[in-house]
């Protein structure tokens, strides 16, 4: 029987074929939280998740049970004199701060400082809802702000 002795083809298919799992499992590894916690989603993936438990059109008072019952939203500050400030400041047909140059949201708010996460252990990603109700207290908008440290 010939014995079977690698070429430098084969090494080099070998090491490249190595190569190819220890990256792949690299880029792969920060996605795998984003399957099991919608949080650690991009920021219009996360506020699309929000929506489908928080409408708009629902009540200030429904609103906060249902972000009382999500613990990893975070702890809900409720404010029931003003709006927030959107995230981005580019939104229209909304009143601006005249300070920071934001649009205020709504006229009560709610906003929860959801989770605090490091990507590659290099990166931290904060990731802030906000909820925007009327005078009425329904809801009207909803923001994701994220911000990397």
């Amino acid at each position: 029987m010939k014995k079977f002795k690698p070429s430098y083809k084969h090494i080099l298919l070998t090491l490249l074929m190595l190569t190819c799992v220890f990256v792949s499992i690299l880029v792969a590894w920060p996605m795998i939280p984003m399957i099991y916690n919608p949080i650690r989603r991009p920021a219009h993936m996360i506020r699309n998740h929000i929506l489908r438990h928080t409408p708009i059109g629902i009540n200030i008072e429904e609103a906060i049970r249902i972000i009382d019952a999500n613990e990893q939203w975070g702890i809900p500050v409720i404010n029931k004199n003003s709006g927030f400030r959107h995230p981005r400041r580019d939104v229209s047909g909304w009143p601006v701060c005249s300070l920071t140059g934001a649009a205020i949201i709504g006229n009560q708010s709610i906003e929860t400082r959801v989770e605090i996460y490091f990507i590659w252990g290099l990166f931290e990603r904060r990731v802030r809802i906000f909820w925007g109700f009327d005078d009425g207290g329904r809801l009207i908008e909803i923001a994701v702000g994220s911000t990397y440290v």
